[in-house]
């Protein structure tokens, strides 16, 4: 056996297991962080991905057709959360919706600011869940607030 075979092996396996370890710490990122939670969580699992069906009518319904019907706050894992869906009561479909999570002290000053922006088409009565984070981080922790306002900022 030669001496460089050894070494070529332990260097292939190494590059192989960092290979590896960035595809798995991407697929998280894109997973927890990212808008795409569900489409890429159902891809993983083996589900066929789910398409929205196209409007026969560009028609485009204003943001204030669009609210939040529900909402909870957690903590996990350091981070601040706001989960919910959003339904659309509107006519038409809205092609892209930013939610905001404003949180509150006892005194009621604003503590912190996030958003979230859904990319995807919402159709006329249709409900779509979000996720709004907010801090979990040393450049930004968790907000310490008493209430969260949440709201549908825009959509077009």
């Amino acid at each position: 056996m030669k001496p460089g075979f050894v070494l070529r092996v332990v260097h292939g396996f190494a590059f192989g297991l960092g290979f590896a370890a960035a595809l798995a710490l991407g697929w998280f990122v894109v997973r927890e962080v990212g808008g795409l939670a569900g489409e890429v969580g159902s891809l993983a699992g083996g589900d066929p991905p789910v398409r929205a069906p196209v409007l026969a009518s560009p028609a485009r319904a204003e943001a204030g057709a669009v609210r939040v019907a529900s909402h909870r706050v957690e903590r996990r894992n350091g981070d601040a959360v706001v989960l919910g869906v959003l339904r659309n009561e509107g006519e038409a479909s809205v092609r892209s919706v930013r939610v905001e999570a404003a949180y509150y002290d006892a005194g009621g000053r604003l503590v912190d600011h996030c958003g979230w922006f859904m990319a995807t088409a919402l159709l006329p009565g249709e409900d779509r869940p979000f996720k709004v984070s907010c801090g979990g981080t040393p450049e930004r922790p968790v907000p310490e607030s008493t209430s969260v306002k949440v709201r549908v900022a825009e959509g077009f």
